[in-house]
């Protein structure tokens, strides 16, 4: 697989580049995936392939998505067989929509750049229909902050958006010394299985984003007191049926209390809470 005379190019700070270098956490991380007979796999960010040389080997098909032109050729030069699918771009550049089509399912795994994982997260999200299950690799407090529960300081978009698609199942933390270069912080791997009955469509991600990012924006103030104040921003934003009246009536049908803060509502709150803003828009809509 690995040609003797040929050395991997160094991580570059540029693309926050800390490459593992512990076989354990490798395979504690490709065991993860619980890959069987039949399911195709894609990989973002190889590297210079820690995970990828490895997983190749257990003969499952793989998708490699890199961005990094001198990773790309160091990856193409090595003996695959099967050949890798390797494909060099920006994974956030990527054409999604064009990449599922011909791939239904896709477990999905990472050792993610720490400065763009949230991103390319939350971008994975609207296709959790193609995707079962994910093992990714974050900053620890990345990592804390997705896990999160309601009612803590680390709890926000993130926590909220993950958990009404899927479960996080496993997490296990990784030292820097398990890196080259060493990061400074520690680094944390979870796995997250696809709901087989998830809160809201997909279609319904980027509403509610622009819900809580009105909300976690001022997280210490009353829900209802940031909606009086700030709930025309959230129309201003092309969301039309989100409109300050909508959810303000929905929000207190529901039974919630006036009080609570944006932090102590949990994922089902904020799923139940954007499906009635929606009847009572789409009702009055009709008279």
């Amino acid at each position: 697989m690995t040609d003797p005379d040929r050395t991997a190019p160094r991580a570059k700070k540029r693309f926050g580049q800390h490459f593992l270098k512990d076989r354990h956490i490798v395979d504690r991380i490709l065991d993860a995936l619980e890959a069987e007979a039949g399911e195709a796999f894609l990989e973002i960010g190889p590297g210079p392939g820690t995970l990828t040389i490895p997983f190749h080997a257990r003969g499952f098909p793989l998708t490699a998505i890199e961005y990094d032109r001198e990773m790309v050729a160091y990856l193409r030069g090595l003996d695959f067989d099967p050949p890798l699918e390797l494909i060099e771009a920006d994974f956030m550049d990527v054409d999604l929509d064009a990449f599922f089509a011909d791939r239904p399912q896709v477990k999905v795994f990472s050792n993610l750049p720490y400065n763009v994982s949230v991103p390319i997260t939350a971008r994975l999200l609207p296709y959790r229909q193609q995707i079962p299950l994910m093992v990714m690799m974050y900053q620890k407090e990345v990592a804390e902050r997705i896990r999160a529960q309601p009612g803590t300081g680390e709890y926000g978009i993130i926590s909220v958006l993950v958990r009404l698609f899927y479960r996080i199942d496993m997490h296990f933390n990784v030292a820097p010394g398990s890196f080259q270069p060493p990061p400074k912080v520690q680094s944390q791997v979870i796995r997250m299985h696809r709901l087989e009955r998830p809160l809201l469509t997909v279609g319904d991600i980027g509403p509610l984003t622009c819900l809580l990012r009105t909300l976690f924006g001022r997280r210490r103030k009353m829900v209802t007191g940031v909606l009086k104040k700030h709930g025309g921003d959230l129309k201003n934003a092309g969301v039309d049926w989100m409109d300050r009246g909508s959810l303000l009536e929905s929000f207190q049908n529901l039974g919630f209390d006036t009080k609570v803060r944006p932090e102590n509502l949990t994922p089902e709150d904020y799923a139940a809470w954007l499906c009635r803003t929606k009847e009572y828009h789409e009702r009055e809509s009709r008279d």
